[in-house]
């Protein structure tokens, strides 16, 4: 009987200290995990740190980008409304009963104006290299993809289309003239033969083509304008926080 307590002693102490053991190597595993998680955490945020940094880097290259663009957009938004405004005087003399008068040379003048558009794309590259996801904020995302790969390419086709009208009305128009003055001052000289140049059709219709393409290339603008001022905007808004 004796024996048998005793033996259920050892039994007990046996599983006792095991319970022990067992115990202080589960806290020394959960230790351990615990170190790796610490560790991987700080890793992480390292690398989240990093990644904001370099989003924030790649929105401020876009919003400097644009701050240039708009002053170009919002110069050629204006000059091409001028442009437009001596199109419509030049057209309504061409089709009315109206006299010559010298202010007709500075309007055909600037009626065949062109602008360049100096927009930079640079920045929008740098961000397509890098990946567009890099942008966290979709509205910005989807504004900037709107503005490079949407309206920036549909105003250089259409640029590209004024331009070649413009040389056609050239052709058509140059030799009622002595000169086209290519610059905005009356320097043009007055035009030869104005019953005849009155009478020309194709002038007049090259005159109103190139006046369609521009209102397109105003109402193109406009759109630019706003959408640039929205994403600087939304950008400022986003590296404020």
């Amino acid at each position: 009987m004796i024996k048998f307590f005793r033996k259920i002693r050892q039994k007990l102490l046996s599983e006792n200290k095991f319970s022990k053991y067992l115990i202080y190597a589960i806290g020394e595993i959960l230790l351990v995990l615990i170190g790796i998680l610490l560790a991987f955490q700080a890793n992480q945020w390292k690398e989240d740190k990093a990644e904001q940094e370099l989003e924030i880097k790649l929105i401020t290259e876009i919003q400097n980008g644009l701050k240039n663009d708009l002053i170009d957009v919002e110069v050629n938004h204006e000059f091409h409304k001028k442009i437009l405004k001596n199109q419509y005087k030049v057209i309504d003399w061409l089709q009315n009963d109206l006299e010559f008068h010298d202010s007709i040379t500075y309007q055909f003048s600037m009626a065949t104006k062109r602008t360049s558009f100096l927009v930079s794309k640079a920045p929008f590259e740098s961000l397509k290299e890098f990946g567009l996801n890099r942008v966290s904020n979709d509205s910005i995302k989807h504004k900037v993809i709107r503005l490079y790969d949407v309206l920036y390419p549909t105003y250089e086709r259409v640029v590209s289309h004024y331009y070649n009208h413009d040389d056609k009305l050239l052709d058509a128009g140059i030799n009622y003239f002595y000169g086209w003055d290519m610059s905005p001052t009356v320097y043009a000289t007055k035009p030869r033969n104005i019953p005849q140049l009155k009478n020309d059709h194709v002038v007049l219709m090259r005159f109103k083509n190139l006046t369609n393409f521009n209102i397109f290339l105003i109402g193109v603008n406009a759109q630019m304008e706003r959408l640039i001022t929205e994403i600087i905007d939304l950008i400022q808004l986003e590296l404020n926080e």
